[in-house]
Parts: C-alpha cells; structure tokens; sequence
C-alpha cells in the first residue's frame, strides 16, 4: 500500500509539472514559433508563427505587455537574438528584479516597470508612447513588427 502511495505522489507531481511546463510562457513560445536560421527556401533566417514563414534579415522588432512579458522575450531572444533590432518589454512592477535574480534577464531590451496589480496608470502609458516612438522614429516598410502579450485582452 506505501509502494503504491509512494507511486500516486510520484505521478501526480509529473502531471503538475507538466502542466507547469506547459503554460510556461518562454516554452509556449520556443514551441509555437520556430526559428530557421538558413532556410532552403531563399537562403535567409525564417521565423515560422505556425503556418507562416517570415524573413529575417536584421529586422526585427519586439513589443511585449504582461506578467509573461520577460519570459515571452528570453525565448525570442533565443530563437533569434541577431535579428532583433530593439524591444520593448512592459512589465508589472517588481518583474525586472525578480528576473535578474533568476538570470533570466535579456539586456537587448528597454524594460519598463507598469502599474502595480497591472491596472494602466501613466507609466504604462509612457511605455505605450515608447513603443510607438520606436516604430515611427526607426522602423522601416520590410522590418517585422513581433508584438507578444500575455493577460487578457479587452
């Protein structure tokens, strides 16, 4: 009877961790985007976002909103750290110190801490402002513009 005790805990905890892994946001991201670095097709990078093939040459942007926000950015910044030009990351409050003392911190970057409880307030408005900045002043028509957003959206 222990021995089999022993073997429920043992699968109940893999079931929860795979259920952890599994709403991971860098891993739902390493899983549903897929980077090629030299495609047969044209001899170019390709980000693959399911069924869609985008080129990549040094062109790419990132906007990302929410508590998912880093870990969303560390898995792009992975897949496809050479071709990211600039990025912006709006996180709640406390979320950059928080992924400093995990590693987890991708410095190409522009981190901006947000509202507390993720209620807009003008920092997350300063952000937005940045954000849109950055696709005015320096984007250009054959950049890719990734936006990435956890949360709900109304």
């Amino acid at each position: 009877m222990i021995e089999k005790m022993k073997n429920m805990k043992a699968n109940a905890l893999k079931l929860f961790r795979t259920a952890i892994d599994a709403v991971d946001p860098y891993t739902c991201v390493k899983h549903y985007l897929v980077f090629n670095n030299n495609s047969s097709h044209n001899g170019k990078a390709e980000l693959h976002v399911g069924n869609n093939h985008i080129t990549l040459d040094h062109n790419l942007y990132v906007a990302a909103f929410g508590k998912a926000a880093i870990g969303m950015c560390r898995a792009i910044d992975e897949l496809c750290h050479e071709h990211i030009i600039k990025g912006i990351a709006s996180v709640p409050v406390g979320a950059i110190e928080q992924a400093q003392r995990k590693d987890s911190y991708i410095y190409i970057y522009i981190y901006v801490d947000r509202a507390e409880h993720n209620l807009p307030d003008q920092a997350a408005m300063n952000t937005a402002q940045r954000i849109q900045t950055m696709i005015s002043d320096t984007m250009y028509a054959d950049d890719i513009f990734l936006v990435l957003i956890s949360g709900n959206i109304l």
